[in-house]
């Protein structure tokens, strides 16, 4: 590791993640379709100055470019102005924003949804205990091209990109749950959770019930901002 990775003071992750969908997880250069090998920049050159507005996310080949100075200070502002002016955009159309809204929530749904025995079954409280691997896998697939949510679901319209946003977060902190060590998939159709306290004992029945709460929180959180988002696909052509 070098000097200046080890010695660069950590950016907070709500932060890092602000900045990443700012950009749309690509690099911020305009025309740069970069989304795999990103990194932050600081465009002031002060690892210490972790103000957003002096955070900017660049492919490694942009970055190497800031930091010998082919890109100035002065560009990478205005990179970071087209962003906001972009997320900021009023220029969208009601129809066509509810159909963007509206593929999005299908995706969200194919997602979270799983072949019970030939029925599609959507995730339901247990998920926290018994994680069904097909959903597991569509959430990696999902985050690893995570650039077609940004080029072709997120919606234009502030009110709806927000909650889209926040879906996709906490379909990312479900995924990381499920990647945690305590889960053991054993070739069936689901993982199982794992408490670390022996079997039998009162300390392994709340294991369980905070891992099962834990899950069902965040799902019900998608659930409620699943349903605020059909209300505007159905008045989509108000």
């Amino acid at each position: 590791m070098s000097t200046y990775q080890s010695d660069r003071p950590a950016i907070p992750a709500n932060l890092r993640r602000e900045v990443e969908v700012e950009a749309g997880h690509e690099c911020s250069v305009t025309g740069c379709n970069e989304h795999t090998y990103l990194e932050i920049h600081h465009i002031n050159q002060n690892r210490e100055d972790n103000r957003k507005e002096n955070l900017i996310l660049l492919c490694d080949k942009h970055h190497k470019m800031a930091h010998a100075g082919v890109i100035d200070r002065r560009a990478l502002h205005s990179y970071k102005e087209a962003l906001r002016a972009r997320l900021n955009s009023n220029a969208f159309v009601r129809g066509q924003e509810g159909d963007r809204a509206h593929r999005f929530l299908n995706t969200v749904a194919d997602i979270l949804s799983y072949n019970d025995c030939g029925e599609v079954s959507s995730v339901g409280s247990e998920t926290g205990y018994w994680f069904e691997q097909e959903v597991y896998v569509k959430l990696s697939n999902f985050f690893q091209n995570i650039h077609i949510y940004n080029l072709e679901l997120r919606s234009y319209d502030p009110s709806v990109r927000d909650r889209q946003d926040r879906i996709v977060d906490l379909m990312r902190q479900v995924l990381n749950i499920r990647e945690q060590d305590n889960y053991h998939y054993n070739g069936s159709y689901c993982a199982k959770f794992i408490p670390k306290s022996a079997p039998g004992t009162s300390e392994y029945d709340n294991e369980i019930s905070a891992q099962i709460k834990l899950v069902k929180d965040k799902l019900l959180e998608i659930q409620k901002l699943v349903f605020e988002l059909w209300g505007y696909v159905e008045n989509r052509l108000a």
